[in-house]
């Protein structure tokens, strides 16, 4: 039976699916890994000690993948690589480290002025598990769960330019707004109802009308309204594409002080497979 590995795994059929990645993008993300490695993690290695119990740089990357990509446990990736949990945890510790560093997407929003031109923001709610202290503080009302909230920013091009720290469900889209890295101040923002006051902090802002009793929405409001959430469907768009790795969708079971790392590194890595 042949050993399960990343060398094993690249011709399969089956890769993109368990990865999230093409088998082209998952060798250029080695080699742009390989030197940050060899530096950080190869070096500093003392050499008489044990090799590694999943392999090297392209075997702890696509542990991490298929971890992201599927969700699953680490007594099922142990299971796979045919060691323990504990040294998949060594391991998937490992590479999250070095991938977050080298592609992860920062909090700060760096953007030329094209790209200001046009930034979309939104933020997206993942369930988590019901914490044992402070209930309350991660309970979202929105959502009826307790649950983690996150802001992204994109530009018109879809590249994701800013990933939040992460923040309880109780949280309002614009308290995180305003807690985050501020935004370039020539830049012109696209945003949802959520945001309604930013334009007191932000002169550069789009959002749509709000209709109340006393006051429906004209014709050009409703016309305005529509034109915007086409637009903005590209955060949306982006967010699916989070969501796709499956990790960032279902029931988070890790760590929360780990999620800033987490989604920052999946960011990163949509973010090299489509090229920029």
């Amino acid at each position: 039976m042949a050993k399960f590995n990343s060398a094993w795994l690249i011709h399969k059929r089956q890769f993109r699916s368990l990865t999230g990645v093409e088998a082209d993008t998952f060798r250029k993300l080695v080699e742009r890994l390989r030197p940050h490695w060899r530096e950080r993690i190869e070096a500093p290695k003392n050499r008489s000690g044990r090799p590694w119990g999943v392999g090297g740089l392209e075997d702890h990357l696509l542990l991490m993948l298929i971890v992201y990509r599927c969700a699953i446990t680490q007594d099922f990736m142990a299971c796979l690589y045919r060691t323990d949990k504990s040294t998949v945890s060594r391991s998937l510790r490992r590479i999250e480290v070095l991938a977050a560093r080298v592609l992860g997407v920062k909090r700060a929003i760096r953007v030329n002025r094209q790209e200001a031109e046009a930034l979309i923001i939104d933020c997206t709610e993942q369930p988590i598990q019901r914490p044992g202290r402070k209930q309350r503080c991660w309970y979202s009302g929105k959502k009826k769960r307790h649950t983690i909230k996150t802001e992204i920013v994109i530009t018109e091009n879809g590249r994701i330019v800013s990933i939040s720290k992460p923040a309880p469900g109780r949280v309002h889209d614009l308290e995180i707004r305003r807690r985050g890295p501020p935004l370039p101040s020539a830049s012109h923002v696209y945003a949802d109802s959520g945001y309604q006051g930013l334009q007191d902090d932000h002169s550069g802002i789009d959002i749509p009308y709000k209709k109340t009793k006393a006051r429906p929405l004209t014709k050009d409001e409703r016309t305005y309204n529509h034109a915007l959430s086409r637009f903005r469907v590209r955060v949306e768009h982006s967010i699916g594409r989070l969501k796709s790795f499956r990790i960032l969708s279902e029931r988070y079971r890790y760590r929360r002080g780990r999620y800033a790392v987490k989604i920052s590194t999946v960011a990163g890595i949509i973010n090299f497979a489509a090229g920029f």
